[in-house]
């Protein structure tokens, strides 16, 4: 899926799954973005996310299936990109997505 037609999916998904990394563990919490083409923007993140980040830029972001009815609603949107702090917030420019079916 081209970065840019996330917005377009995201219309009954109002939260993500922001997951980050350090050199010895995943830290993963639930978050609401703004999205604009192919960049989003997480406010109120925390110690935890903001560490990781300034250690290693590398952001996948998970938005769980919906209950709406379009063919593809019930997938997972999984999106990996560059993360970055910038004033306080995480702006993350997403590099590859995928809708991901239940298993």
């Amino acid at each position: 899926m081209e970065p840019s037609a996330i917005a377009d999916r995201l219309v009954d998904r109002p939260y993500a799954f922001v997951l980050t990394n350090s050199a010895d563990r995943v830290h993963v919490v639930s978050l609401r973005p703004q999205v604009s083409a192919d960049t989003l923007v997480f406010a109120d993140i925390g110690r935890s996310t903001t560490a990781d980040v300034e250690r290693n830029p590398r952001v996948t972001v998970v938005w769980p299936g919906s209950t709406g009815s379009g063919e593809h609603d019930a997938y997972s949107l999984i999106a990996d990109g560059r993360g970055e702090i910038r004033a306080g917030q995480l702006v993350v420019v997403i590099e590859n997505a995928v809708l991901h079916r239940p298993a």
